[in-house]
């Protein structure tokens, strides 16, 4: 059974599409353009201009009759504003109608991609977490895993259990970063249990919660013999609270009457 968090990454996803214009508006008006975002300039008028370029190096872009305009450090709005006036300054225009739509959001994104419902590429354009980021991608798929691996330039990947988010442990992150949602592993118990079969791994968990996730024993089961098959090795002494591992094969034998 997935956990509490994937139900409220679902709801919040679900939010996220039933305002899906309103957050276009918002990435307007708070996304900061950087270096080699792409933008749509369209000028109505007498004389309309319709170009699509990207932010160089220097932070400026490059516009029929006015040459180069700054645009890094500026929202799409501002920068519209900005156009209209060196325009109407320059008597190319009486009352110049500029729209600026970012086209492709490089210098300020997070990439989030794995078991997610919409993996894809997502700006910065408030504070960012791990869980946002998720909602916005739709939730996890149903064969994720209970947690993601955050990807930082220049740093160790690190771990982050969804159960954790949910308690308030969010993770605020930074253009550049990456989310990946892997797939679940699995292990396997058969035996005298009532559920016998694949089971995923949760973070954390032993061959006790394994055991209750099939169902437990039979009444023909017992705890106390039990078998565990781990690569090449076999046990048949081993205690219920060893954390398991991908592949992992537990086995609940019968009962000696």
């Amino acid at each position: 059974m997935k956990s509490f968090m994937h139900a409220a990454l679902l709801l919040a996803a679900c939010a996220v599409s039933a305002t899906a214009s309103a957050a276009i508006d918002m990435t307007a008006a708070t996304y900061m353009l950087g270096i080699n975002d792409e933008v749509q300039v369209s000028v109505f008028g007498a004389h309309p201009i319709d170009v699509k370029t990207r932010v160089k190096e220097n932070g400026g872009i490059v516009l029929p009759i006015l040459g180069e305009v700054k645009a890094a450090g500026q929202t799409a709005n501002q920068l519209a504003t900005v156009i209209a006036q060196k325009l109407k300054a320059g008597s190319y225009y009486v009352n110049p109608i500029v729209n600026v739509e970012i086209t492709s959001f490089v210098s300020n994104s997070v990439t989030a991609f794995g078991s997610l419902q919409q993996p894809g590429i997502y700006p910065i354009d408030r504070p960012l977490t791990v869980a946002m980021v998720l909602a916005r991608a739709g939730g996890t798929r149903g064969d994720a895993a209970d947690y993601v691996i955050l990807r930082r330039k220049g740093q160790e990947d690190r771990r982050v259990v969804l159960d954790e988010l949910a308690n308030g442990s969010d993770e605020a992150l930074v253009a550049g970063d990456a989310i990946f949602v892997p797939a679940a592993q699995l292990m396997y118990v058969y035996g005298q249990v009532n559920k016998p079969g694949k089971i995923e791994i949760r973070s954390g968990m032993t061959l006790r919660q394994a055991l209750a996730a099939a169902g437990g024993p039979t009444l023909a089961g017992t705890q106390k013999r039990v078998t565990l098959t781990r690569g090449s090795e076999t046990m048949k002494k081993v205690a219920l609270d060893t954390p398991v591992k991908a592949g992992d094969v537990f086995y609940v034998n019968e009962k000696l009457f």
